[in-house]
């Protein structure tokens, strides 16, 4: 027997479908910290910006642990404080769709996580 995903099971009619975006987050939310929960085009997009940015020999972004090490190498580029950390985490964590990616950075400077939030949008980092 094969199981669909929760996400993927129908829901009954007029009830709300969950919305994995609407999930609570791990920890609380400080003050210097930036949370967003992106979907997989999202993904695609800041991937091409962080490779764009980091060059052609840079590896592919496209696991949480890859998208977390770009993150924080382009953090430190754009001259954030060395007790800057980025976290992604990928929900469901296997790979079922629809998916949801939460970036949660933490002692980032405002104008660092603009940048990251135009790369979404844009698919690149401004000059």
């Amino acid at each position: 027997m094969v199981r669909s995903p929760p996400c993927a099971r129908p829901t009954a009619p007029g009830a709300r479908r969950p919305n994995l975006i609407d999930a609570p987050a791990s920890k609380p939310v400080s003050a210097d910290e930036i949370v967003l929960a992106i979907g997989r085009s999202e993904v695609v997009r800041l991937g091409r910006a962080l490779q764009g940015l980091l060059g052609p020999d840079s590896v592919r972004p496209d696991t949480p642990a890859r998208l977390e090490a770009a993150l924080a190498e382009v953090v430190e580029r754009l001259g954030a404080p060395g007790g800057a950390r980025p976290q992604v985490t990928r929900r469901p964590a296997g790979l079922y769709t629809p998916e949801a990616w939460q970036l949660r950075l933490t002692s980032v400077d405002p104008t660092v996580g603009e940048a990251i939030r135009s790369a979404i949008r844009d698919g690149a980092f401004a000059s």
